[in-house]
């Protein structure tokens, strides 16, 4: 089953789950780099997993690497459908 890929929030169309994952790590990886630079109140937020309400199944993987306050991510969080995941990391 192929699934929404997209990046920065422009569509890049179906991919396999092992393509999905691919860009999971790359994200990943950029946001370590990125974490390092950042404030003690901030995260990188690099990706954003959509689930399907009845099933559970996975519908959409957005990637990203933005810089945001964790207050700005707690506004985001408490905003997102309960069908969505976020991905972030905080400089350790």
């Amino acid at each position: 089953m192929d699934i929404d890929l997209y990046i920065n929030s422009v569509y890049h169309g179906f991919h396999p789950i092992e393509v999905i994952e691919n860009y999971r790590f790359e994200y990943f990886l950029k946001a370590v780099k990125k974490a390092y630079t950042i404030d003690w109140d901030e995260v990188v937020l690099y990706a954003i997993y959509s689930y399907d309400a009845e099933t559970q199944g996975f519908i959409s993987a957005d990637f990203m690497c933005l810089r945001m306050t964790y207050e700005r991510y707690v506004q985001l969080c408490s905003g997102i459908s309960k069908n969505c995941r976020l991905f972030c990391l905080k400089n350790r």
